[in-house]
């Protein structure tokens, strides 16, 4: 007898990337389960999967090499240093450098990589014509949005206190759709299922029968075929309880629910059919581990011009950047932006400007790790990476409590209004006359914000944000020698520092907010930038970092702004105590560069014309209804320099490297690059191979 364990659950979980929310939307790894992997064998692997793509198509990597965008010498240098695996695939110790060079730049062949089909749904309609597989991935997708729902429908889903697998029970043990299809004595079926998820999936795979070497690729491509977008996103919801030390079992439910409705369809086949032997012939012997996957010599050609891509783009790299001793004079500004790639573009123009700064990459959360909460938003916002749980609370306010207290019962007023509005638009019977009696009030506005657009702005702090519990001092002053240590500027610092965080501003467009800061959590970053300013400002923090051995110059002013990443507009915040004309200076530098920054980006974008007709069309694009790219994020980002800016600062980075500032000299211990190593490296590998995963295989990944 085979026997059947949930033990798989936890490596399914980590194998299936998780998906934030519309709300605070932020690229990730999309193959982090398989970091222990080899890049060529996951690759494999995710094409007998689910027919994904890894790679680029040869005859790419061929035109890229025509073009001289992969170079021989790099080339030449990964035929000489190839990976045993693929070297093995390609011939062993008898393929020579010049063969496979020779093999590579011939016509793509027709090998393909088959996949393998195990969900018995999708096996039964590829025999029979069926649709099963689609039927019963909208189910799912039904009871998983009915339970999630968040205050968007008007009625509510009467089971959301039990868990999701016994929600979905009890709905679909009463729904009729299932047997109205076909699926015939569903109801009761469903019904008679164990009431804990764990027994139910093994009571499904059971029923199936499935070898033991078939089990976790069965339930992995179950879930990835059938609904990944919403195991993507429990999967998110169960990683927020374990970075908070809880534990979520919502994905786990979701397979069980998904495996029980296949053991539904299996048992619906009848007991004699063939097509149970077919099936259970189909996948056997078939290679269903990861490492056992047998690379195929088109796939392992094609790793190999991948791997010369990247080396081409390193040696250039490497070739640009020059270690030159870090200058010790004091500039007049300060200028600190996240790592961003776009901040990338906006510092080379703000450098070479005339004004006497120096520009500083740092994470833009800035250190300060929020979880903040925007009157009339509802929940609260993580404003920090999400590898993080946000131990600080703010808020936006100003003045004391009872203000802040007022400000929300007014944004609860204006919610009370949009909910009735709400009502009556979905109502049973003011539905059918909503657009009669209220569509013309709408002409004005329609006709205004379509020719004459308002601007808008990213930023979403209405008042100056703050913590919501003053932190005691030493707190307060612990978090500023962080802050400081992170910027390397403990032993030098301007006289006005400029924190700035980014944003970007856009209309209509469901994907903005993961064009918002990646460091923030998919947010705008002016709340974390003016709140660290507000505490570097602070009088008496600063003389405790005296008797730390940070001394804060007397004239020394940390302010706060946000970097608009569609415009490349700044917005200064807490200004007032600044010297006149050193910020009067910074002002024009600032609006200087950002029309530097944003006439190189027309070019990617490929806007032509006149630099004030070009300016003029980059800002209709952010006004435009249509128009959901803007700008392009991070698309081409390629590497992250750790670096002191000095070194990079005559590298032309095209706005392909995010940019951390770092000394080490500064960092005997090397605590901050370890720092370094285990934050802003990780959510930038991540954005990375998002983007990359996007580009190979946008059907997949995008």
């Amino acid at each position: 007898m085979t026997t059947y364990t949930t033990s798989l659950l936890p490596e399914l979980s980590a194998k299936v990337p998780p998906l934030w929310p519309l709300t605070h939307f932020v690229a990730v790894n999309p193959f982090a389960g398989f970091a222990s992997h080899s890049f060529a064998k996951s690759a494999t692997y995710l094409k007998r999967l689910q027919n994904a793509d890894l790679l680029m198509p040869k005859s790419w990597y061929q035109e890229e090499f025509a073009k001289g965008v992969i170079t021989p010498d790099a080339l030449n240098q990964t035929l000489n240093s190839l990976p045993a695996e693929i070297q093995e695939v390609l011939g062993g110790a008898s393929a020579t450098p010049k063969g496979l060079r020779e093999r590579l730049l011939q016509s793509e062949s027709t090998e393909e990589i088959s996949e393998v089909i195990l969900p018995f749904s999708k096996f039964l309609d590829a025999q029979e014509s069926t649709n099963w597989q689609a039927l019963l991935s909208e189910e799912g997708a039904k009871w998983c949005a009915a339970y999630d729902d968040a205050g968007q429908s008007s009625w509510k889903f009467p089971w959301k206190d039990l868990s999701l697998y016994k929600a979905w029970k009890e709905a679909a043990s009463l729904d009729k759709n299932l047997e109205i299809r076909g699926l015939k004595g569903a109801r009761e079926k469903i019904r008679a299922l164990p009431e804990d998820y764990e027994q139910a999936l093994e009571q499904a795979m059971q029923t199936l029968d499935l070898p033991e070497e078939a089990q976790f690729f069965y339930l992995y491509q179950l879930v990835m075929t059938t609904l990944p977008g919403w195991a993507g996103h429990l999967r998110y919801k169960d990683r927020e309880l374990e970075l908070r030390g809880l534990t979520g079992t919502l994905l786990s439910e979701l397979v069980a629910i998904l495996i029980s409705y296949e053991s539904l369809l299996y048992t619906h086949v009848g007991e004699n059919s063939s097509l149970k032997a077919q099936w259970k012939e189909a996948f056997k012997g078939a290679n269903l581990a990861v490492d056992s996957q047998d690379v195929t010599p088109e796939m392992a050609q094609r790793h190999i011009w991948q791997l010369a891509l990247e080396a081409t783009f390193a040696k250039e790299l490497r070739e640009s950047i020059t270690p030159v001793p870090v200058e010790t004079k004091r500039p007049d500004v300060q200028a600190a932006f996240c790592i961003d790639v776009r901040s990338e573009v906006f510092r080379r123009a703000l450098e070479a400007t005339d004004l006497s700064i120096q520009t500083i990459g740092f994470a833009g959360f800035f250190g300060i790790p929020l979880d903040h909460e925007v009157p009339a938003f509802g929940t609260s916002q993580a404003r920090c990476p999400v590898i993080l749980a946000p131990p600080l609370k703010s808020c936006d306010h100003t003045g004391e409590s009872d203000e802040v207290i007022q400000y929300k019962d007014d944004c609860s007023a204006t919610r009370e209004k949009l909910r009735a509005k709400k009502r009556y638009k979905d109502g049973a019977a003011s539905c059918f006359t909503f657009v009669e009696t209220m569509g013309l009030g709408y002409i004005k506005s329609l006709f205004k914000e379509t020719f004459t657009p308002s601007r808008l702005s990213p930023s979403l702090s209405l008042k100056s944000p703050g913590f919501e519990q003053s932190l005691d001092l030493k707190s307060a002053t612990d978090l500023a020698a962080s802050i400081l240590t992170g910027l390397g500027i403990k032993q030098k610092m301007a006289k006005i520092v400029l924190l700035c965080g980014h944003g970007s501003e856009t209309r209509n467009n469901p994907y903005a907010s993961g064009l918002d800061c990646g460091a923030c959590g998919g947010h705008v970053g002016d709340a974390n930038a003016r709140i660290a300013a507000h505490l570097l400002n602070r009088k008496d923090v600063r003389e405790e970092l005296g008797k730390k051995g940070i001394e804060v110059p007397h004239d020394t002013v940390f302010i706060g702004g946000l970097h608009n990443t569609t415009t490349d507009a700044v917005t200064l915040f807490g200004t007032d105590a600044c010297e006149p004309s050193l910020l009067a200076s910074l002002e024009s530098s600032l609006l200087e560069a950002g029309h530097k920054t944003a006439l190189e980006r027309s070019v990617k974008m490929q806007l032509s014309g006149s630099d004030e007709k070009t300016l003029k069309r980059l800002l209709q694009r952010c006004h435009d209804w249509s128009q959901v790219r803007p700008e392009w994020g991070l698309a081409g980002n390629a590497a992250f320099i750790v670096a002191p800016r000095k070194w990079s600062a005559d590298a032309s980075l095209k706005g392909r490297a995010f940019l951390h500032d770092y000394d080490a000299s500064l960092d005997p211990e090397s605590a901050l690059l370890e720092q370094i190593v285990g934050g802003p490296l990780v959510v930038t590998t991540w954005i990375n191979l998002q983007y990359y995963a996007s580009a190979v295989d946008n059907l997949h990944y995008g």
